[in-house]
C-alpha cells in the first residue's frame, strides 16, 4: 500500500478512488493517514462517508460524530449523519442533522434533498415541499430528474426517457436516472428492461441496502417470491437497522408459507420500532395462521392502540371466532365512519367490521347496511369486467375441445402429485384441504398462484401472436408437459415436506382445468361446490385481502357464479369423470363417506386421521383458518336465510341453479 506520508495521499486522491468505485482502497488510505493525523477533519469526514457507502453505518457513526465535534462548522459530516439516521428509519433525528447541515452551508443540495425526504417520512409535507424546492434550485441534475418525473406522470414517457438518457450520457452512474428509467419500463410492462436497470443499480451500490430492497420488491411484484426474498435478506444484512427491510422480508416469507420465519422478520422490525403498525399487523396475521389466536388478538389490539384508524386490525378482530367488540370499541368504529378524512381503505374495513359485529348480535338488517356500504366502496376501487370474464370463458370452451384433451395420456412421474381444489371462494375448499392434509402422504400448500401465472406466460410463447388460451394450440405435447414441470418447480418453495402429494386450493383454477389436464395429466382435480346462495352471500360478507374482484357487487357475483357453473359443465362434457365434485353440504352431513370417496379418487389409502382434521396444527392461511380447527358443524348451511329480505334480485339471477330451499338443484 502507498506510504501514508506520500504527497499523493490527499483528499483529492481519496476522491479519485471513490469516484472510480474503489471504496475499499479509499478506506485504507483514510485509515492509514488518520493513524498519523487522527484529527484531520476532512479525512475523518471522507472516511465516514466511505463507510456509509460500504454499508457499515455502525462504523461510520463514531467517525462522523467525532468529525462534528472537531469541526462544528463543517456541514458535510452533519449531512452524512442525517443520511445514516434516515437509513435507520429515524426520520426525526435525520431532520435534526440535515437542518444543522443546511444552517452551516445552505448551498449543499444533498442536505436539502435529505431534509425533504426526512420531513416527508414524518408526514410533514409542507416542510418537505419547501426543502425540495430549495434542493431543485441548487441542483441542475435534480431539476432535470424532477422534470423527467413530471413528464412520466403526465404520460409523456418518451420525453422523460430522453432526459434520463441524456443525463446518463454525462453521468453514467446516476442511480436516480436509472431508477426513473426502471419505473418507466415497469409501467410499460417491459419487465426484462426494468430488471436489468435495477440490477445495474445494485451493482453500482452493492454495499447499500436500497438497491436490493428495490429489486426485491420488484421481483416480489412479479411473483418471483423466492428470488425477492433473497434480495431482501441481503438488504437486511447490509442494514439491519432499517424497519422496512425486515417488514418486506416478512411479507415475502408469508407468501411462500414460511409463517414462523415471517413472524421472526416482523419481530425484528418491531424490535427497531415497536410502533410500526404494518409490522404489528403482519405479525398478528402470522400468529393467527399459526393457530395462536390469543397472541394474534393482542397484536391486533396493540396496532389499534397506536393507529385507531388501522382498518385491517378492526376487520381481522371482527372475524376472530368468539371475539366480541366492547361498546367503547363499537363507538370508536362508528366515529371513524363519521370522519370525512378517514382513508378509503380504512372506511371499507371498518364498515365490514361493523357488519360482522352486528351479525354476531343477530342484527342482520344493520349488518346488511354496513356490508352494502363496504362492498360499494370496495367495488369503486377495483377493476372488474364481467363481460371480459364471459369472453375469456367463451375462448376457453372453444379452445379446449374433447379432441384436444383426449390426446393426453397419463405419465409415470415420480415427482410429487398435485391435488387441485377448485371452485368458488368460500365453498368449503379449506375444509377439504384440511381433511386431505391430515393424511400422511399429503401436504397442504394453500392457494398457489402459479397456474394463473403460467397461463399468462404462454401467451405468444410460439411467436404466433396468439394469447392464452389459443396459444395452447401451438404447443407440442412436450412443451405442455414442460409447463407442468415448471409448475412443480415453482411450487417447491411451498412444499416443506417430502410427501408424494400436495394440495393447491386456488379457487380460480377452475377456469384452467383444461391446461392442468394437458400439463399435469396425473394431477387430481376436485371441485368444491356449495349451494349458490350460501356461496354468494359468504363472498359478499368477506373482505378479501387481494383478488376476488367479482365479490363486491351482488349482480356481478351472481353472474360470476353462473360463469363458474358454465365452465364446469364444459369440463364435465369434454373430460367426463376427470373432476371429482364434492358438495359441502354432503361433507357436513357425512364427513367419513365423503373423505373416503375423495381419498379413493386420489388413489390413497384410508387413514382415520382425516376425520380428526381439526387436530392438525398446520398453518392455515385462509378466511376459514379458525373454523377448520374445530370439529365439523352445520351452522353455516343456509346462512343466507338471515338476509332473505335483501336477496330477491340475487335469487332471480340464480333461479336456474337454485331450488326453493336455496340449495343447488342436484341433477
Amino acid at each position: 500500500m502507498t506510504n501514508p506520508n506520500d504527497s499523493q495521499l490527499t483528499v483529492e486522491g481519496v476522491f479519485r478512488l471513490v469516484n472510480s468505485g474503489q471504496f475499499g482502497a479509499a478506506e485504507e488510505y483514510c485509515v492509514a493517514y488518520l493513524q498519523k493525523q487522527p484529527d484531520d477533519v476532512n479525512v475523518l469526514g471522507l472516511l465516514g462517508a466511505i463507510l456509509l457507502k460500504l454499508g457499515r453505518p455502525a462504523d461510520a457513526r463514531p467517525v462522523l460524530e467525532h468529525a462534528t465535534r472537531l469541526a462544528p462548522d463543517f456541514s458535510k459530516p452533519f449531512e452524512d449523519l442525517g443520511v445514516l439516521h434516515l437509513g435507520e428509519g429515524d426520520a426525526k433525528q435525520a431532520v435534526r442533522y440535515f437542518e444543522k447541515a443546511v444552517s452551516i452551508d445552505a448551498s449543499q443540495p444533498g442536505a436539502w434533498a435529505g431534509l425533504a425526504n426526512a420531513w416527508s417520512r414524518l408526514g410533514e409535507q409542507k416542510q418537505a415541499q419547501a426543502a425540495r424546492r430549495r434542493y431543485l434550485e441548487l441542483s441542475p441534475t435534480g431539476r432535470l430528474l424532477d422534470e423527467a418525473s413530471r413528464l412520466r406522470t403526465a404520460g409523456d414517457v418518451s420525453r422523460a426517457e430522453q432526459i434520463c438518457e441524456e443525463l446518463l450520457a454525462k453521468e453514467p452512474n446516476n442511480t436516480d436516472a436509472l431508477r426513473l428509467l426502471a419505473g418507466i419500463a415497469t409501467d410499460d410492462e417491459r419487465y426484462i428492461v426494468a430488471e436489468g436497470l435495477l440490477k445495474r443499480i445494485v451493482k453500482l451500490t452493492s454495499n447499500h441496502y436500497l438497491g436490493y430492497n428495490e429489486l426485491g420488491r420488484f421481483l416480489g411484484d412479479r411473483g418471483r417470491i423466492p428470488e425477492a426474498a433473497e434480495q431482501m435478506k441481503i438488504a437486511v444484512r447490509l442494514d439491519p437497522a432499517v424497519v422496512e427491510n425486515h417488514r418486506v422480508l416478512g411479507d415475502l416469507l408469508s407468501i411462500v408459507g414460511r409463517e414462523q420465519d415471517a413472524c421472526d422478520a416482523y419481530k425484528a422490525a418491531l424490535e427497531i420500532d415497536a410502533t410500526d403498525t404494518p409490522a404489528l399487523l403482519g405479525s398478528a396475521h402470522m400468529l393467527r395462521i399459526l393457530g395462536k389466536p390469543d397472541e394474534a388478538i393482542a397484536a391486533y389490539e396493540s396496532s389499534l392502540s397506536i393507529r385507531p384508524d388501522a382498518g385491517d386490525a378492526w376487520w381481522s378482530l371482527a372475524t376472530m371466532p368468539g371475539y366480541a367488540f366492547s361498546p367503547a370499541q363499537l363507538e370508536v368504529m362508528r366515529g371513524l365512519l363519521e370522519d370525512e378524512d378517514l382513508p378509503q381503505n380504512a372506511r371499507i374495513s371498518v364498515s365490514f367490521a361493523l357488519a360482522r359485529a352486528a351479525e354476531k348480535s343477530q342484527q342482520y338488517d344493520d349488518a346488511w347496511k354496513h356490508y352494502e356500504l363496504g362492498n360499494r366502496l370496495r367495488r369503486s376501487q377495483v377493476s372488474y369486467d364481467p363481460v371480459q370474464t364471459e369472453l375469456t370463458h367463451d375462448s376457453i370452451i372453444e379452445t379446449f375441445t374433447a379432441n384436444l384433451l383426449n390426446r393426453v395420456t397419463r405419465i409415470d412421474d415420480e415427482g410429487p402429485r398435485p391435488i387441485f381444489i377448485v371452485g368458488m371462494p368460500r365453498s368449503g375448499s379449506t375444509l377439504l384441504e384440511q381433511i386431505l392434509a391430515s393424511h400422511s402422504q399429503i401436504e397442504g400448500c394453500g392457494e398457489l398462484p402459479y397456474i394463473v401465472m403460467l397461463s399468462s406466460s404462454i401467451s405468444n410463447a410460439q411467436g404466433s401472436g396468439k394469447r392464452y388460451p389459443e396459444s395452447v394450440l401451438d404447443m407440442t405435447t412436450e412443451q405442455r408437459l414442460a409447463l407442468g414441470q415448471n409448475y412443480l418447480y415453482q411450487t417447491r418453495t411451498h412444499r416443506k415436506q417430502d410427501l408424494s402429494c400436495f394440495t393447491d386450493k386456488m379457487p380460480a383454477n377452475f377456469s384452467h382445468i383444461g391446461m392442468i389436464h394437458l400439463a399435469l395429466p396425473d394431477a387430481c382435480i376436485i371441485d368444491a361446490r356449495r349451494s349458490p346462495l350460501d356461496t354468494c352471500i359468504a363472498n359478499y360478507r368477506q373482505l378479501f385481502a387481494q383478488g376476488k374482484k367479482q365479490s363486491y357487487d351482488l349482480f356481478e357475483l351472481a353472474d360470476y357464479y353462473l360463469e363458474y357453473r358454465r365452465i364446469m359443465d364444459h369440463w364435465d362434457e369434454v373430460l367426463p369423470g376427470r373432476v371429482l365434485r364434492v358438495q359441502y353440504e354432503d361433507v357436513v352431513a357425512d364427513i367419513e363417506s365423503q373423505a373416503r370417496r375423495i381419498l379413493e379418487y386420489c388413489g390413497l389409502p384410508w387413514e382415520d386421521e382425516c376425520l380428526n382434521f381439526f387436530d392438525n396444527e398446520r398453518a392455515v392461511n385462509t378466511a376459514s383458518s379458525e373454523q377448520v380447527r374445530q370439529p365439523i358443524y352445520a351452522k353455516s348451511i343456509e346462512f343466507w336465510k338471515n338476509y332473505d329480505a335483501h336477496l330477491d334480485d340475487l335469487k332471480d339471477v340464480l333461479a336456474d341453479v337454485i331450488s326453493g330451499s336455496g340449495h343447488e338443484t342436484m341433477l
